[in-house]
């Protein structure tokens, strides 16, 4: 059996699983834009810095190559659009537009890295996409448009640095996220006010700056090297089933049916889809 691709699987899916809760506590934390990501972005510089000290203390933090920049001006550019679009339209929304990334990234994977996908991925990307079509219709009657076309922004910008990343497969990319989240904080400080949150916001902050958002992306990072950046993009699909999901749990934001009905068709395609690659990858690499 192909021990890297299913650590790669695994790593990713756990990564996306983690990042599904971004969405509920942006929403609990209820600042403007910028206020919050001041801090995203500084304590994720933090955190990935001591994760990176204590995986790998030889390890040189920044090399100033055309790789290393791009992925970290690309998941600025996507965290950046993320929170900005969550205040803007509805969670759900936001979910499903940046899910159609995969679409994006394997085109671009075809485009730049000449990586074919396999006809299963390709046929499991259509019918999660026909899921979420099914999500967006239900809530396409009253969407901000704003939010709608930033949230689109997000997508390409993620997809793009899944390909960058996976381009440089060789390479650990995760201390590119610490230069990614300086360029956050910065931009930030120059247009919101960090020390505006009060009262639980603080508490809630700090669970998602330090806690979900590294290891989330950390996780995310780590998959590209082991599998192909469509797929890493297709598994990214399960934060649109869960992301509603924990909002609906615990801030009573009910998803309509078509939302649970999309959202089941998702995450039924990624676990047979992980099946089917999975049994392939025992066939090609038998276990001695």
């Amino acid at each position: 059996m192909n021990t890297d691709y299913m650590k790669g699987f695994l790593l990713t899916a756990l990564g996306v699983l983690v990042l599904s809760f971004d969405a509920l506590l942006i929403r609990l934390i209820n600042s403007e834009s910028f206020d919050l990501l001041f801090w995203r972005g500084l304590l994720l510089s933090v955190a990935v810095f001591f994760w990176c000290r204590y995986r790998k203390p030889e390890q040189a933090l920044f090399s100033w190559d055309v790789a290393f920049i791009r992925s970290a001006l690309l998941f600025a550019v996507s965290a950046i659009c993320f929170v900005s679009a969550i205040t803007l339209t509805s969670v759900a929304n936001v979910l499903v537009i940046i899910s159609a990334q995969p679409l994006f990234a394997a085109v671009m994977a075809r485009i730049f890295l000449r990586e074919k996908s396999s006809l299963v991925t390709w046929i499991a990307i259509i019918i999660s996409m026909l899921g979420i079509s099914w999500v967006l219709a239900g809530s396409w009657q009253s969407p901000n448009l704003a939010g709608d076309l930033i949230a689109l922004v997000c997508g390409l910008a993620l997809s793009a640095k899944f390909v960058n990343d996976r381009a440089n497969s060789k390479r650990d990319m995760t201390p590119a996220l610490i230069l990614s989240g300086l360029i956050i904080a910065i931009i930030s400080a120059t247009f919101g006010s960090p020390f505006s949150l009060q009262g639980p916001e603080w508490g809630w902050m700090l669970l998602l700056c330090l806690g979900i958002v590294p290891l989330a992306f950390i996780l995310i990072t780590l998959g590209p090297m082991r599998i192909p950046a469509a797929e890493v993009s297709m598994l990214m699909l399960l934060e649109t089933a869960m992301g509603p999901l924990w909002t609906w749990l615990w801030l009573d934001e009910v998803p309509g049916v078509q939302a649970l009905q999309g959202g089941a068709v998702v995450i039924g395609t990624l676990l047979v889809h992980g099946f089917i690659q999975w049994r392939r990858n025992q066939r090609k690499f038998p276990t001695v």
